[in-house]
């Protein structure tokens, strides 16, 4: 009888390592994240009593976390938008153009950027905008043009986060697009081209809809990447100048290494996991209600 539950055994046994890390390196710390938002914590990380919202209040009652706040939604917004849009036409580019010799040298060249790490790329980035001695200010000089500091303005500095952040990410998620549409069945390629020669209709009523699952997947990854955005913050502007480049992620980072206010620290977090799981799943609701499911 023994011999015979053995297999049934190591099926359970495979199962339970998954579920302990799990359980061990995700969930636990998550329940313990949510509670020391609700509690006094010293320097030392050590809970010392029941504080109530009091996180949350000195959290929202802070300028340099409305500043923060702001910085991210703008950075998310904009960073999202044009990496959908650029994805999409990217996708809808080398879909059109599948059989040519050149659509993989620019699938190859488009994903360069994306097996990049991101503090290799944000250093390149940083040396491309460094005044008078980088590749950006050496192009504007050679046309006669004069020398910026880019990353000195909070405006010019968060933009260049902004083109880091679609340069690295785009093709990547050209790549779940132009999956999409090679997904379509043949038959009903075929049945847009008969009934619809110019094609318009057909890709805004039968393409799109078929689509909008791998589209509502796209924004809602790209929504938390750039949510969680910390390391080209790091390495290029530490969130400066004057807090222009803080983003959520980053100020979390400080939060709790540089002035070890670990109770915030919390609150933020859990602040962050609410709106993300809020967000991402209102983007799947909404984008798969308007679905179109091929029969």
């Amino acid at each position: 009888m023994f011999v015979r539950a053995l297999p049934h055994l190591a099926r359970y046994g495979i199962l339970l390592v998954p579920i302990l890390f799990v359980v061990t390196f995700v969930l636990i710390p998550l329940v313990q994240t949510l509670l020391h938002s609700f509690q006094h914590i010293s320097v030392r990380g050590q809970a010392e009593g029941f504080a109530g919202l009091k996180n949350y209040q000195v959290l929202f009652q802070s300028p340099l976390f409305l500043q923060v706040a702001k910085n991210t939604l703008i950075y998310t917004t904009i960073s999202v938008i044009l990496c959908v849009v650029i994805a999409f036409l990217l996708s809808l580019l080398l879909e059109a153009n599948s059989n040519g010799r050149g659509s993989r040298v620019l699938l190859i060249s488009l994903f360069s950027p994306t097996i990049m790490p991101t503090i290799a790329a944000a250093n390149i980035w940083l040396y491309f905008l460094t005044p008078r001695f980088g590749l950006v200010d050496r192009l504007l000089a050679w046309v006669g043009l004069g020398h910026e500091n880019w990353l000195g303005h909070p405006g010019t500095a968060l933009g260049a986060l902004i083109l880091l952040f679609v340069w690295k990410y785009a093709p990547y998620f050209t790549l779940f697009l132009l999956a999409g549409f090679q997904a379509i069945p043949p038959e009903v390629r075929e049945a847009m081209r008969t009934e619809d020669p110019s094609g318009w209709y057909s890709f805004r009523r039968v393409i799109l809809p078929m689509l909008a699952p791998m589209i509502a997947f796209v924004t809602t990854m790209a929504l938390l990447y750039s949510v969680e955005s910390v390391d080209p913050v790091y390495v290029m502007t530490q969130g400066g100048p004057n807090n222009g480049t803080n983003l959520v992620m980053f100020y979390l980072y400080q939060l709790g290494f540089n002035y070890f206010s670990w109770g915030p620290a919390a609150a933020l977090s859990a602040l962050l996991l609410v709106g993300l799981s809020t967000l991402s799943g209102l983007s799947l609701i909404v984008m798969e209600r308007r679905a179109f499911h091929w029969q």
